[in-house]
């Protein structure tokens, strides 16, 4: 038998070797050199591919040299027995009905976002996907993915979504896990439950971005760094280090979640500073270190577009840029998600008993939720970024543990002041506890699944607006449209309107038109880059019909000129 540190070493210098003598201009033959990115940063791109490929090999042959065989377990660790048969089948009666809400009316309108990634990425071919970041509205695997259904089952609006609503049913099988090493199998199968029937994750698992697989990767990254962390097995950190890597490649906010995941490390790192914890360097190199030459590597033929892209001045909204607007976003979803601020407002004070339980109990699932949700708000404020309430999405499966595990604690406070002799007769038992408690959790578990309805329909109703257009349009009318609403009645239905951006041209269509429709979204972005044109639009136009989609803010308003040349 080959000696494993021989192999590694002779395998990692065939890929070093291969790093350096494939020219760069040989990699872009094989991706093809006919996409939109510039040739120099496509050049430097392929440079930083060779590289990543020497290092690669590089770490090859030194993950050789660690020894493979675990020499630490934590106290943490309690064996998780294989789920008693009724367990499985209700976890499997959760994703069957976890399936059945996220593929339902999946072939609905698409928003803005979803047709710039249809047309601008997923329609690619392969090698030009892999080459082009030149918009942070590129999740690179996710294009990918959506790319690979086209190709299987044809361009449409399911195909589009198909990984998104994969994803968001892994979610709910991740989070199970996840739970299973934190808490109870039955806070496990309830938070599972909770964030199967949730508006949130099916309006992201009907939406053709990378949320859900950010999600899904976050939660499996989760459950194998705990794992890790507690019994240091190097097949743990390797699956970890795929992991990040993926989750890195669909959406670069898992850098948080990364960080998060080191800060922990360190502590773990700090706590065994006098203990012989060899496994530290496992930790390191198998996991970090690996995962960070596999991000590289993804992102290596981009990063100079992905620097570029970063680096250059667009304008935001001022409206974006503000806290408030953040903060009232997330209240505005919870609203939905939970039918009412009534039910929301109770819904968060059981987060504060199970976040409170929880820091008491396994700190490690508050870190998990809290550290990357700190960093991501603090870097997205601090660099003048606008923070959308997506942008912490990847943290709902820990919520959902939390507020699980709020219902248990309250159920167990309140049940001998609701059962005093019971209580005393019975000493408190558990098993009536947890049966208050689970009663609580269905009330939350009921208001979330009756708001699981509203995440239906289309995100933004373009095509109903322009069937209204064309219903109603005479002969000699002109059909304009202004902002964001542009590019969808231009790239995706192929309209004949005029794209208009200022009272020039505006001015222009009046001259030759009898009457003019305008179709136009999101208000307040209009007001704040072209204000003197809203100023124009709201003197001379009238609000024919509101199209309004389950997306906040995604009115589609459909106007026309009062003013009617003859």
């Amino acid at each position: 038998m080959l000696d494993r540190r021989r192999l590694s070493f002779a395998l990692g210098a065939v890929v070093v070797l291969a790093g350096i003598i494939i020219p760069a201009s040989s990699l872009l033959d094989m991706l093809g050199r006919s996409g939109s990115a510039p040739a120099d940063l496509l050049h430097q791109g392929a440079v930083l591919l060779k590289a990543g490929i020497v290092v690669l090999g590089v770490f090859i042959a030194v993950l050789g040299a660690v020894p493979l065989e675990p020499t630490y377990t934590s106290h943490k660790v309690q064996p998780v027995e294989t789920a008693p048969r009724y367990v499985r089948l209700m976890m499997a009666t959760i994703l069957i009905g976890c399936t059945i809400l996220c593929f339902h009316r999946l072939s609905d309108g698409l928003w803005f976002d979803e047709i710039v990634t249809m047309v601008h990425y997923a329609r690619l071919p392969f090698g030009q996907i892999v080459t082009t970041y030149d918009d942070p509205n590129q999740h690179i695997l996710y294009s990918l993915l959506a790319h690979g259904a086209f190709v299987i089952l044809g361009e449409s609006n399911w195909a589009l979504r198909l990984p998104a609503a994969l994803f968001g049913i892994g979610s709910v099988w991740a989070l199970f896990m996840v739970g299973r090493l934190v808490t109870s199998t039955r806070e496990a199968l309830l938070s599972s439950a909770l964030l199967a029937f949730s508006y949130e994750l099916v309006w992201f698992s009907q939406n053709a971005r990378g949320y859900t697989g950010l999600l899904f990767l976050t939660l499996l990254s989760s459950w194998l760094f705990l794992r890790g962390l507690r019994q240091a097995r190097p097949h743990l950190w390797l699956g970890y280090a795929v992991t990040v890597a993926m989750g890195m490649y669909i959406h670069l906010t898992m850098l948080f979640v990364v960080i998060g995941h080191f800060i922990q490390y360190a502590v773990a790192c700090y706590s065994h500073r006098e203990t012989a914890w060899p496994q530290r360097w496992t930790v390191l190199l198998y996991g970090f270190g690996l995962g960070a030459v596999l991000t590289f590597l993804s992102y290596s033929l981009v990063l100079p577009q992905v620097l570029a892209t970063f680096g250059s001045a667009k304008h935001i909204p001022e409206v974006w840029m503000r806290p408030s607007w953040s903060i009232l976003e997330f209240a505005r979803g919870l609203r939905l998600s939970l039918f009412g601020g009534g039910v929301a407002l109770a819904a968060l004070l059981v987060f504060g008993a199970g976040l409170f339980s929880f820091m008491r109990t396994d700190i490690d699932l508050v870190e998990l939720m809290v550290l990357p949700s700190i960093l991501c708000a603090a870097v997205k404020v601090g660099t003048g970024q606008h923070l959308w309430p997506r942008s912490i999405f990847f943290a709902i499966g820990f919520m959902a543990l939390v507020v699980t595990r709020g219902t248990t604690v309250i159920g167990a406070a309140i049940y001998p002041a609701i059962y005093p002799k019971i209580a005393q007769a019975f000493r408190v038992e558990r098993r009536r506890e947890s049966g208050l408690g689970t009663a609580l959790w269905s009330l939350i578990f009921l208001a979330s699944a009756l708001s699981v309805p509203r995440a239906y329909g289309p995100k933004q109703d373009f095509a109903g607006a322009w069937a209204f257009v064309e219903a109603h349009k005479e002969p000699g009318d002109a059909v304009i449209t202004i902002g964001l609403a542009a590019i969808p009645y231009r790239v995706q239905y192929h309209s004949d309107a005029e794209e208009i951006k200022s009272v020039e041209a505006l001015d222009a269509v009046r001259s030759r038109a009898r009457r003019i429709w305008l179709l136009y979204t999101l208000k307040f972005q209009l007001a704040d880059l072209a204000p003197e044109l809203q100023r124009d639009i709201e003197r001379d136009f009238v609000v024919e019909k509101k199209f309004p989609g389950t997306l906040g803010d995604g009115t589609i308003f459909v106007c026309r000129s009062t003013i009617v040349s003859h």
